[in-house]
């Protein structure tokens, strides 16, 4: 197997949490799939659902740079984070993301996410 992309991107707890307060479900729906919605609505109390909407919106950014390319017409919907059973990040990728992956030859995705007080990070690896 050969890498066909790597991509990071650091995201501010603080910013996902301004963006919540000011366009709420609205933000949600618009760049998360429902799976994503209800996973980020799910669990104690939510208290630290910024951080973990941070995390994903990461992975997201992270991917679309590891696609490389001319991605500004990916939307974020298109590039879904998930837990594997074991709960390690997965990405899955539909519609234009999943179009972009295939013209860059990439066939798995590896995905990582981290928190660290107000700070979220997503890291994305693409193989053929």
């Amino acid at each position: 197997m050969s890498l066909r992309g790597i991509g990071t991107d650091l995201v501010a707890v603080g910013r996902v949490e301004a963006l919540l307060g000011r366009h709420g479900s609205r933000f949600l729906a618009r760049c998360f799939r429902p799976g994503e919605i209800a996973t980020s609505a799910a669990g104690p109390a939510r208290a630290d659902l910024a951080a973990h909407v941070a995390g994903r919106w990461a992975v997201k950014e992270a991917c679309l740079k590891a696609l490389g390319g001319d991605v500004r017409g990916i939307p974020y919907r298109d590039v879904e984070v998930r837990r594997t059973a074991g709960g390690a990040p997965e990405v899955v990728v539909h519609g234009r993301a999943a179009t972009a992956l295939a013209a860059a030859g990439g066939r798995r995705i590896w995905a990582s996410l981290s928190h660290e007080r107000d700070l979220a990070i997503g890291f994305v690896v693409i193989e053929d």
